[in-house]
């Protein structure tokens, strides 16, 4: 008897046909990861409040690769924002198969200082709110399609804690925290329904708001690292095609960590 032959692993990461939407659309990661989906063949929707840098990137993507990307001025703290981007992306393109929530803020304060409205409210509602607020909008989306990826951008700082002279982002880490709850209780909701959630929690990544960290902190960071050294935004890459693409029809609820060790110490 003939043996089945397996996918080729090329099929199995190929996007071509399917449309990704990015929040927080611009900056390193943000590039590094519409890169990865725009190299596999997704048309690419790019949200962030700033819509020039996302429209830069929007071309890029277009010269670079030859599919179609485009810019969608975003607050993902506002729900009517959310249902505009999704709205516009299913118009546009005809579906909605991968989310990557990426939009993110930070309050570096010790937690006895940190002012309600702007370092705790605002940090949970894009951090938080603004995901789960994508995942519901999109999430409707890919249940009627019976098929769709959501990827969450969590963080290290979501799976443990870090001492004052390493740093006091209390708000950040929190929400992080629940985002991977979120993730998981999703994964939990949809599965049996086509939909997959997952994570990835990078650590220290020398990109976006770790460049906004004093050096003595950063420098205490690394020494913690078993790697030794802070990530690159294109280290995501991998993990990133994995979890979007039907190379991981089998994983959902998982949390990817991309961090050279820095949970394992």
């Amino acid at each position: 008897m003939a043996t089945e032959r397996l996918p080729r692993l090329a099929s199995l990461l190929d996007l071509g046909g399917r449309t990704a939407i990015v929040t927080g659309g611009h900056g390193e990661l943000a590039a590094a990861i519409a890169e990865t989906l725009a190299d596999l063949g997704a048309s690419v929707v790019l949200a962030a409040r700033k819509l020039e840098p996302c429209e830069e990137l929007a071309h890029r993507l277009e010269a670079e690769y030859g599919g179609r990307a485009l810019a969608v001025a975003t607050d993902v703290g506002r729900e009517e924002d959310v249902q505009r981007l999704v709205g516009v992306a299913a118009s546009e393109f005809g579906s909605v198969d991968v989310l990557v929530n990426g939009a993110a803020t930070y309050w570096a304060a010790a937690p006895e200082e940190i002012p309600t409205d702007r370092g705790w409210r605002r940090v949970l509602d894009v951090n938080l709110t603004g995901a789960f607020l994508a995942c519901r909008e999109a999430g409707r989306l890919m249940l009627a399609q019976g098929r769709g990826s959501i990827i969450n951008l969590a963080s290290t700082g979501g799976l443990m804690s870090f001492l004052p002279e390493v740093g006091a982002t209390i708000s950040y880490t929190t929400s992080k925290g629940a985002l991977i709850s979120l993730t998981r209780d999703l994964a939990a909701q949809w599965a049996e329904r086509g939909v997959r959630v997952n994570a990835i929690a990078p650590g220290s990544m020398a990109a976006g708001m770790t460049h906004t960290i004093p050096d003595a902190q950063q420098r205490l960071m690394v020494e913690r690292i078993p790697m030794r050294r802070q990530g690159r935004p294109d280290e995501l890459r991998g993990a990133v095609a994995y979890l979007a693409s039907d190379a991981s029809s089998y994983t959902t609820g998982a949390v990817l960590v991309v961090d050279g060790g820095q949970t394992i110490v």
